[in-house]
């Protein structure tokens, strides 16, 4: 059986893990299905705004002198501008545009730059920029994009105070060729007065300043605080990155400007991060647009958008555009997308796995528990079946063996003087045979899941009274006094019959095991019931086995009689079934019994 019970386990923990896996699998698939509808329907909102945003600034451009620099720097203005329109944290973006020959004109990137540059009033580039791919190594990107995320942060919690960080470039005369990248850590002092001498910034050699915005009630109008100014008192260098191909004496002829770095998806607004650049800039299908004739153009219907790819980790889509300024030719625009729907869907179902695997967990132990119980009954069942098998062969035995020898002794000696001495001793064998089987047939019926018991209040002082009428004659002849002492009427709800059966045991143990002219003392209270009678103890070796199946005790107190060692069992089988405890210990002249509610924490005393 301990194999079986060893080898049940190893299925029964493979089916609750299966079911779990199974469980939890399907869930997750089905939320993963749900992002990816809602990536589509987001992604076709987003596309929208940004075509929209292009038509917008096309218009704007519509009219004006184009060169193949204006036309690039143009559409490097809306690549780099193009994660802004999504502050979602859903899926990631990229956007590259190509002219009529096919050829890439821009594309989103880690730029540096995205201003206007001047010569004195004169504009000489609307829109200078430098991909910093082009330049950094990713280590210093990386170190660059920590500065960044940290003024970011810094300007996020200091909303009403100047950035503590300034970033700065320089580049070549012909702004062809990006020279340098300063980070500044600024010192900033609130101007209280007018006499402060203002700081001219060593790497720039500009004065700089900084006011804050006039805080209004918008309900009111009425203005809450007024705006502070801030003056530059020093700076400091803390981070930079110099072309290795420019000569120092070169580099120094150049003057550099304040100006700015971005990283897309690292921006201010909720869901910007380093981590969510740091995903985006990782992503060779957000990055991986095609530089000469190998972009094909597929024309066909904007919506829905075209899957370009999908396997069981990313979801791709993209949106191929014609797009063109008017008297310029048709440029084209491919935007793609890129999503994590399965760690999306992981992490959205990361609490109900912790619920699930705690239910799972909950129902394993509480089957582990009821399983246990029923090896556990097994195992006692099995056990009593034996030591049943071995007393019930033990006790047949003696009975038996008298009976061959009897029958022998007849067969062999024909002896009419104790033929029915014989035959007697035959009889009472057989009537003790038929009494034992009598009353393994009651420890049967009691051990029956079929047990019918009936149910009435039954007082244990009036079963003593009527055992007690029974015993009566016994009583008179060994001048036993007995004694009834109420300290409450102990009322139990169960079977009479069977209850009497077990009192009358009980009483007449007390009674054939007394000494001549001894005493039996009975106390009833609400809770339990104590029997006492004088006599010879009980060996505290045979104390605990006194209610086994066929305990006879010892010579002293043993087997007189017809005493079969079942009675006492029956017992306490009888009082089990009724839910009540009992228990037998020696006193100094005698044996005590006693009987009480199952639980109960009451000792007599």
């Amino acid at each position: 059986m301990r194999k079986c019970r060893k080898n049940f386990w190893q299925p029964v923990a493979a089916g609750f893990g299966t079911m779990y896996l199974l469980t939890m699998g399907l869930a997750t698939l089905l939320v993963k299905e749900k992002f990816v509808e809602d990536y589509n329907r987001q992604f076709e909102t987003a596309a929208a705004s940004i075509t929209g945003t292009v038509s917008e600034k096309e218009f704007s451009m519509e009219g004006r002198q184009w060169d193949s620099q204006k036309r690039k720097d143009f559409y490097q203005s809306l690549a780099d501008k193009s994660h802004w329109t999504l502050p979602g944290g859903a899926f990631e973006i990229s956007v590259a545009f190509y002219d009529e020959n096919m050829e890439l004109l821009a594309k989103s990137r880690d730029q540096a730059g995205g201003n206007t540059f001047r010569t004195g009033a004169q504009v000489k580039r609307e829109y200078l920029s430098f991909g910093l791919d082009d330049y950094l190594t990713p280590k210093e990107k990386d170190e660059l994009a920590r500065y960044c995320y940290e003024s970011i942060q810094a300007d996020r919690n200091r909303a009403s105070e100047p950035s503590p960080f300034r970033f700065c470039l320089q580049s070549s005369p012909d702004e062809q060729e990006l020279w340098g990248i300063y980070v500044q850590k600024i010192i900033w002092q609130e101007k209280d007065g007018l006499a402060e001498e203002h700081c001219v910034d060593s790497l720039t050699g500009r004065i700089y300043t900084w006011e804050s915005d006039v805080k209004v009630d918008y309900q009111t109008g009425e203005e809450l605080s007024q705006g502070k100014t801030y003056i530059e008192t020093d700076s400091q260098v803390v981070w930079q990155w110099l072309n290795p191909e420019v000569e120092e004496a070169r580099r120094r002829t150049e003057p550099v400007l304040d100006s700015s770095v971005t990283f897309p998806y690292m921006g201010i607004y909720e869901n910007g991060s380093y981590d969510r650049w740091k995903r985006w800039s990782a992503s060779p299908y957000l990055h991986g647009y095609p530089d000469s004739k190998e972009f094909r153009w597929e024309p066909g219907p904007e919506e829905p958008p075209l899957v370009v790819a999908s396997d069981g980790f990313y979801y791709r889509a993209a949106y191929q555009l014609q797009i063109g300024i008017a008297g310029e030719p048709f440029s084209y625009m491919e935007i793609r997308m890129e999503s994590r729907p399965w760690l999306d869907a992981l992490d959205y179902m990361k609490y109900v796995y912790g619920a699930g695997l705690a239910l799972t967990l909950a129902c394993a132990i509480k089957i582990s528990f009821a399983f246990s119980k029923i090896y556990a009954r097994q195992k006692a069942l099995e056990d009593a079946r034996r030591d049943f098998t071995n007393a019930m062969a033990h006790e047949l035995k003696t009975p038996l063996g008298i009976i061959r020898n009897f029958a022998e002794n007849l067969l062999e000696h024909n002896m009419e003087e104790k033929r029915d001495y014989y035959l007697s001793q035959i009889i009472g064998q057989t009537e003790e045979m038929d009494e034992l089987v009598v009353r393994m047939i009651e420890v049967s019926k009691l051990d029956s899941e079929e047990l019918t018991l009936k149910k009435e209040s039954v007082a244990f002082s009036e079963l003593i009274q009527e055992q007690l009428a029974r015993l009566e004659p016994l009583i008179r002849e060994k001048g036993i006094h007995v004694e009834c002492q109420d300290g409450g009427d102990f009322v139990a709800e169960g079977d009479r019959e069977y209850l009497a059966r077990a009192v009358w045991n009980l009483l007449s143990n007390a009674t054939e095991h007394n000494i001549p002219g001894g005493k039996i003392l009975i106390r009833t209270e609400k809770d339990q019931c104590v029997i006492e009678n004088t006599g010879t103890p009980v060996r505290e070796e045979d104390l605990p086995h006194v209610f086994d199946l066929f305990y006879t005790g010892d010579a002293s107190r043993g087997r007189s009689g017809r005493h079969m060692g079942i009675g006492l069992f029956l017992t306490r089988k009888i009082l089990k079934i009724h839910g009540m405890e009992i228990e037998m210990k020696n006193l100094k002249d005698g044996v005590r019994v006693t009987i009480k509610a199952e639980g109960s924490r009451r000792k007599y005393l």
